[in-house]
């Protein structure tokens, strides 16, 4: 699904907004979790799921190509976490 999808889907809803609208609506929502994230807090969207930050440790690895050994710096990475109604759906 793409965030156009999304703006369609809503249009449908809520006629009396253009798809323009919508589309800058949709987007606005993105940014302000995405700036959530940037800030350290954790995005949480009831009976959807969670977003949060976890710091990954730094770890040692070998390149396969070169045979050196390197290692990765600790990390801040995104961890999604299902809300109870999304477990729930089966898609198979």
């Amino acid at each position: 699904m793409l965030k156009a999808d999304i703006a369609k889907r809503l249009k449908t809803l809520h006629p009396e907004f253009t798809i323009q609208e919508l589309m800058e609506m949709v987007e606005l929502v993105f940014e302000t979790m995405a700036k959530a994230l940037e800030d350290g807090r954790r995005v949480e969207i009831r009976g959807f799921g969670s977003f949060s930050l976890h710091r990954q440790k730094e770890r040692r690895f070998i390149n396969p190509k070169t045979g050196k050994r390197t290692s990765c710096p600790s990390n801040y990475r995104i961890v999604f976490r299902p809300g109870k109604k999304l477990k729930k759906i089966d898609p198979f």
